[in-house]
């Protein structure tokens, strides 16, 4: 089974409070190549930060970065352009899998998958990874599936992802 995991497209990522550079770019590349290679995947994961308003990775909480994802709000929305072909897909019979993370007020989780990889997850033979930020929860959660899944195979769709600081192999 092949899926592509998306890993933080939401709004406060992009054009928001916690922009990456490039971040644009890269989701409007993902969702142009997703309108045409989308019927390659078995399934598509993507996770997503959806913090309480008084995070502790929030600098007025004393944590490293500006108010971000706050559940419910219009910055952890997922990517308009990406939110809609992402439904499209769905309506059309795909699975499409949503994980929330770093929900806890009193704990930050770069990756979707520290503890646990959903079942959709382990019954991958290949995975396809893109999004927000190369660097950090993308890093993450790829090392975080390494963990788990030693044996699936694993790529990254390199114009998908953008970085807070400098392009690094994430494989």
């Amino acid at each position: 089974m092949k899926v592509l995991l998306i890993v933080d497209p939401q709004n406060d990522f992009i054009t928001g409070s916690l922009a990456v550079p490039g971040a644009k770019k890269a989701m409007d590349y993902l969702t142009e190549w997703l309108r045409e290679h989308h019927t390659e995947y078995d399934a598509f994961v993507v996770t997503l930060d959806q913090h309480p308003a008084d995070h502790c990775s929030f600098q007025v909480q004393g944590g490293q970065w500006p108010i971000h994802c706050v559940r419910y709000t219009v910055g952890a929305a997922l990517y308009p352009p990406l939110a809609e072909i992402l439904m499209n897909t769905k309506r059309s019979g795909a699975s499409v899998f949503f994980v929330p993370k770093a929900m806890s007020r009193h704990r930050d989780a770069y990756s979707a998958f520290e503890d646990a990889v959903p079942e959709l997850l382990l019954g991958a033979t290949h995975i396809d990874v893109a999004g927000l930020a190369g660097d950090y929860c993308v890093k993450a959660s790829i090392n975080d599936l390494r963990r788990h899944l030693p044996e699936t195979s694993m790529s990254t769709l390199d114009e998908a992802i953008a970085w807070i600081g400098e392009r690094e192999p994430l494989l």
